[in-house]
């Protein structure tokens, strides 16, 4: 798979000891006259580059270059603080590719754009708007991604229902008319408990407010229900069919996936989602997001490269660049594409049964493992079931590289051991994440 050409830099390195300020879209001309836009990174993938230079070499108005922040011992956290560093003191470049970073917390403490004022109604339109709005932080969109996936529990409907959502309450008592405690949940680490307040992060964060609320039933019943959770156990046909698995952590990142999850249940399952107060509990996830500082002095130039990158048009603008590429397509990207045309275009070639040009075989679309079988290419039915699941997100995952993650992940460490009640703990969890919230507003 071909890179950028040697001759047309796409990028910068820096360090600390002599460059002050490597970003803020200076606006300063290029080489051709246009707008020279900056775009922050680390350990970035390498169809970044790809993107960066199909749109220099398109593109008359605005020049990307990407930013290095990483030093050359690649010390990829050093990279991130330094990345912060900047954002916070109004030295950022004009996009961040996020990696690692937490646009909630990030964008809560003022310094990522809301980019939601370059989604007008029109180009609104080009996205599936419903996912848009799943990866709002509160009322603000901080963030934006080419592709994301969606995240659930799942299992069979006559143990679980045939309704999509439930409450922690009727979660529980599910589980105990099935006799069955967090070892239950297949896929799951022993981390559910996290894993579960992260998946209904709106349940006891208010971001627009800046308020916490862990001390509730809801939180207790949470530290209670994953107390005894083992190791991580897969899920397995067998596992599912006698009942050893009541439910399995899972979610669909790709078109792929669809003909698994039929094959695991026996083509008799219904999406559970995570459980939570509201809505249905099945979460977006994003993949390798974008966002604009707030301190950018060309947003608008920023925003129209990231849309060039969410819709993806840049891979056959790349491939048309360089003919000699072989095997980069829309599959070689994870996770579903959110720009709608996109999303429909790539479902659409799940459908066509490819095939190896030396031997005539089958191309798998998914290639089973540990007893799996390999899957081929899927069916309108396969299809129309991935577009229905996608329908039902309405809520997103908190980053479990928080600092809010970060914190209940250090204080579950002393109920676990038997130190501290539920109530305590809970206490001990509030206090921290409110004063964490209230230090990012000053």
């Amino acid at each position: 798979m071909g890179g950028a050409s040697e001759e047309q830099s796409v990028g910068i390195n820096i360090d600390g000891s002599n460059v002050e300020d490597p970003g803020r879209g200076s606006q300063e001309p290029g080489d051709q006259g246009q707008v020279i836009l900056t775009l922050g990174t680390y350990d970035a993938v390498r169809e970044l580059t790809y993107a960066v230079e199909a749109y220099n070499t398109k593109n008359g108005r605005y020049k990307v270059e990407i930013v290095d922040y990483t030093p050359e011992n690649g010390d990829y956290d050093a990279a991130e603080e330094r990345m912060k560093i900047d954002l916070a003191t109004g030295k950022g470049t004009d996009i961040i590719w996020m990696e690692d970073m937490v646009a909630d917390e990030l964008g809560y403490a003022g310094v990522l754009a809301d980019l939601n004022a370059y989604l007008t109604p029109e180009n609104r339109e080009k996205y599936l708007t419903h996912i848009l709005e799943c990866a709002q932080t509160g009322d603000k969109l901080y963030e934006i991604a080419a592709t994301f996936d969606i995240g659930f529990i799942a299992g069979n409907p006559s143990k679980l229902g045939e309704k999509t959502g439930w409450t922690i309450e009727e979660m529980l008592e599910t589980f105990r008319a099935n006799n069955k405690d967090a070892n239950g949940i297949g896929n799951a680490w022993e981390n559910i408990a996290e894993d579960m307040v992260e998946y209904a992060i709106d349940d006891f964060v208010d971001w627009n407010a800046g308020k916490a609320d862990f001390c509730n039933q809801e939180f207790y019943d949470i530290l209670k229900f994953g107390k005894n959770k083992g190791k991580r156990v897969k899920a397995t046909q067998e596992s599912v069919a006698a009942g050893t698995h009541l439910a399995v952590k899972t979610g669909i990142n790709g078109a792929e996936d669809i003909q698994y999850l039929d094959w695991l249940f026996d083509d008799e399952w219904v999406v559970k989602g995570w459980p939570c107060n509201q809505g249905t509990g099945v979460t977006v996830a994003f993949w390798n997001s974008l966002a604009i500082g707030s301190y950018s002095q060309c947003p608008e130039g920023a925003w129209d490269f990231i849309e060039y990158y969410v819709t993806l048009d840049w891979i056959e603008d790349y491939r048309a660049f360089h003919p000699d590429i072989q095997g980069f397509s829309y599959q070689s990207i994870s996770g579903l594409p959110i720009n709608r045309k996109t999303f429909e275009k790539v479902l659409d070639e799940s459908m066509v049964q490819q095939y190896f040009s030396d031997t005539g075989e089958k191309i798998p679309l998914y290639v089973g493992e540990d007893g799996e079988p390999d899957f081929y290419a899927n069916s309108a039915e396969d299809v129309e079931k991935i577009k229905e699941i996608v329908e039902l997100a309405d809520s997103r995952q908190l980053s479990y590289l928080s600092e809010i993650s970060l914190i209940i992940r250090e204080e579950l460490s002393g109920y676990n051991s038997g130190t501290l009640t539920a109530e305590q703990t809970a206490e001990k969890i509030q206090n921290r994440v409110q004063l964490y919230l209230d230090e990012q507003r000053r």
